[in-house]
């Protein structure tokens, strides 16, 4: 395939992506209660915009639906448990630096659950906290509807952008690149107050650049399950798990902690497990040329 055609594909599918998004965040200006529409839209605009550029372009590449477990049954464990480790020991990271930030009596699970049924009162341990912490681990994979809604994205990014980039530079650039860009779409839910909220230092542009490189981060991760079994599902997998177990230390720190540095994976120290990880799976990159044949 020309490279002109793929770079069309490319320039197609961020264009629509960022324009709809534009307009999203225009609209979110003028009436904040759009908001909660621009959120469920998020996952759904990948998608979209997949569709558009597939029939402006007369595109009919795979869509990377086909699961392929059987052979790679391996990569799916991986997906399911392996973000859920690096999160739990980047939460723990931040908590060993930060103790007096643990919260033992959790109020913020308290205030977010307690309509559910929760304890209106709770005074854990921090024995306890690592305990369900590590559980988590285990439990994260099994919420269905969190990794459905992820899909939506990796149909977008890994699916069919990816695939794009791969075919027009190295796997390393096409990775980072990819991930780069995925971060930027964030920017309109980063400007008013997802993930990070409003007051923390150098609001909301700081948000914007730290998930930046959170999406670089987990964009590595997302690529690495994604080529190796040649299907987007184990990618839906890791990120709703990431979805899942992240939100956990936030449950259990006190208001007013900085947002940039943890202990959720969106700060720098919660993120330091995945951001090891990704520094490996970029290092051993060469190793993946067998797993991108398909992609020729």
């Amino acid at each position: 395939m020309k490279k002109q055609e793929l770079k069309k594909r490319a320039f197609f599918y961020v264009t629509i992506l960022y324009g709809i998004l534009a307009i999203c965040w225009l609209a979110t200006i003028i009436l904040p209660e759009f908001f909660k529409g621009l959120w469920a839209l998020f996952s759904v605009l990948p998608v979209l915009a997949t569709f558009l550029t597939r029939i402006l372009t007369k595109d009919k590449s795979p869509w990377y639906l086909k699961p392929n477990f059987s052979r790679h049954w391996r990569t799916y464990l991986f997906s399911m448990f392996a973000p859920g480790l690096a999160i739990f020991l980047g939460g723990l990271l931040y908590f060993t630096i930060f103790p007096n930030d643990l919260d033992l009596t959790a109020r913020n699970l308290v205030a977010q659950y307690s309509q559910y049924g929760a304890p209106d009162t709770l005074l854990l341990t921090p024995w306890t906290i690592f305990l369900v912490g590590f559980g988590f681990i285990f439990i994260s994979p099994l919420v269905l509807p969190v990794h459905l809604f992820a899909l939506g994205e990796e149909i977008g990014w890994r699916g069919y952008f990816l695939p794009i980039l791969l075919r027009l530079t190295s796997p390393r650039k096409a990775i980072l690149i990819h991930g780069l860009l995925w971060g930027v779409a964030h920017g309109p839910l980063i400007y008013f107050g997802f993930n990070y909220g409003s007051s923390y230092w150098g609001a909301p542009w700081s948000g914007i650049l730290m998930m930046i490189l959170v999406c670089v981060v987990l964009g590595t991760w997302l690529s690495y399950v994604t080529l190796r079994s040649r299907s987007i599902l184990p990618a839906a997998i890791l990120h709703g798990t990431g979805n899942v177990i992240g939100e956990l230390p936030a449950l259990v720190v006190f208001w007013g902690v900085s947002p940039l540095l943890g202990p959720n994976p969106t700060g720098l120290i919660g993120l330091s497990g995945l951001l090891l990880g990704a520094g490996f799976i970029l290092w051993k990159l060469e190793d993946l040329k067998g797993d991108m044949k398909w992609l020729v």
